[in-house]
């Protein structure tokens, strides 16, 4: 599969998953792209098969959480119909986070499959599951759609 990893990050913790999660998937034999939000590859997002989506958490510590900055997202070229898999970076507190990047996703027309927050102290642990598992969806998907 061709994968686009796209992520928006404020303190580089964001940017650091996006970049285990490419060698994951790199290992696995997937062609993939990593790029921040303001520098998207628009040929090869046109062309992924899939795309991981991930941003850091903003809000305060325990409450309205919100996906850090959504208006970069929201001005990402649409990404119809690929199946999409999110992801966040948080401090104490994630919240409801996943859910709003969800419905981000699906603003851009994506299909979510799926998301995982990642602590900000605890990173990388558990972004190789979340990547096998992520792909396993979004082939599911595509069978499925």
């Amino acid at each position: 599969m061709k994968v686009a990893v796209i992520y928006e990050s404020r303190t580089g913790n964001t940017a650091s998953v996006a970049e285990t999660i490419a060698a994951d998937l790199e290992e696995l034999g997937h062609e993939v792209g990593v790029w921040p939000t303001d520098k998207v590859n628009l040929d090869f997002l046109a062309d992924a098969d899939m795309v991981f989506l991930g941003t850091w958490t903003d809000g305060l510590i325990i409450a309205g959480h919100r996906p850090g900055g959504s208006g970069h997202l929201l001005a990402l070229p649409g990404i119809w119909g690929k199946p999409t898999a999110g992801f966040v970076t948080y401090a104490i507190h994630a919240g409801k986070v996943l859910d709003k990047l969800a419905d981000v996703v699906t603003i851009l027309g994506g299909k979510w499959v799926g998301g995982r927050a990642f602590r900000r102290d605890d990173i990388p642990n558990g972004i190789g599951g979340f990547v096998v598992a992520a792909v396993d969806a979004a082939e599911g998907a595509k069978v499925a759609g």
